[in-house]
């Protein structure tokens, strides 16, 4: 039985989302597998899904009510912000799953303190559970010393991850990781950039620049922070061990990089409920 892999999008679904999520999720998991959370999948769902899952919660002082902050989040900046978007729209989602659950109506004066004490609920949670519940693995080298998000005084959250440090080798050991060895990040990038153009989105574009820039940088100098992110799943699949299945939800950009290799992966489908199939 291989162990299980797990990707940001299907920690993400296991964590955070609705019990039909959870579901999706769990049945691409073989059963009795060994579920492997990386540091690096960690680092990434906090700069990435839970920032913001934070910003939808702060943003929630700033309106008078439930409905208007509902109508907010499918407007205005964000649009430009289609991952951003996408986290919040799944958020209300999870929010009208649990009410749908509890068989409670709310009071249209208490929905947006109802809103957003779940959200905080789920963020605190979250993050407890991305720590405790996998069996850890570091190879990447990803910082160890992540902060928990925090409320301040003002019930806003905040969480200071040290963005700013990535890309500095007395932080990072990305680099040693690309060097050691450099043969399977340069069949990756050379593989990827071979691929048909109509299967080269924007961000299979943006993995390939940064698998390069990475391999032009030996390990002990700087290099760009965002070179990290931007190659993502490729780092994923790389970290993966040998004898291990990565699970995703994200088949259009695993699908081609796993066989190139020479690792499996299994994919969890889409959800067709918020509830549990058993519910």
């Amino acid at each position: 039985m291989p162990d299980a892999f797990l990707d940001s999008s299907v920690v993400i679904g296991l964590l955070f989302r609705n019990a039909g999520e959870r579901a999706a999720c769990l049945k691409a998991i073989p059963e009795d597998a060994a579920r492997v959370g990386s540091r690096y999948v960690q680092f990434e769902i906090a700069r990435g899904f839970l920032r913001s899952l934070i910003l939808l919660h702060n943003a929630s002082f700033e309106y008078p009510s439930f409905s208007a902050l509902h109508q907010a989040a499918h407007s205005g900046q964000r649009r430009f912000k289609p991952y951003e978007m996408q986290t919040w729209m799944g958020a209300f989602d999870d929010y009208f799953a649990a009410l749908e659950a509890e068989d409670g109506a709310p009071d249209p004066d208490q929905q947006l303190n109802e809103f957003r004490a779940k959200l905080w609920s789920w963020i605190r949670r979250g993050w407890r559970k991305l720590q405790a519940d996998f069996v850890p693995l570091n190879a990447i080298g990803c910082r160890e010393d992540l902060p928990p998000p925090l409320r301040r005084s003002d019930q806003r959250v905040d969480q200071l991850l040290p963005l700013l440090e990535c890309g500095n080798p007395a932080a990072c050991r990305l680099q040693a990781f690309v060097d050691d060895p450099r043969a399977s990040k340069t069949a990756l990038a050379v593989g990827l950039d071979r691929l048909p153009e109509k299967q080269k989105d924007s961000e299979t574009i943006r993995r390939i620049d940064a698998l390069r820039e990475l391999l032009a940088v030996s390990a002990g100098t700087e290099f760009t922070g965002s070179h990290c992110h931007r190659a993502g799943d490729g780092l994923i699949a790389i970290e993966m061990p040998v004898g291990h299945l990565v699970v995703t939800k994200n088949r259009k950009h695993f699908e081609p990089i796993t066989p190139l290799l020479g690792k499996p992966f299994a994919i969890a489908l889409p959800a067709r409920s918020t509830q549990a199939p058993d519910s």
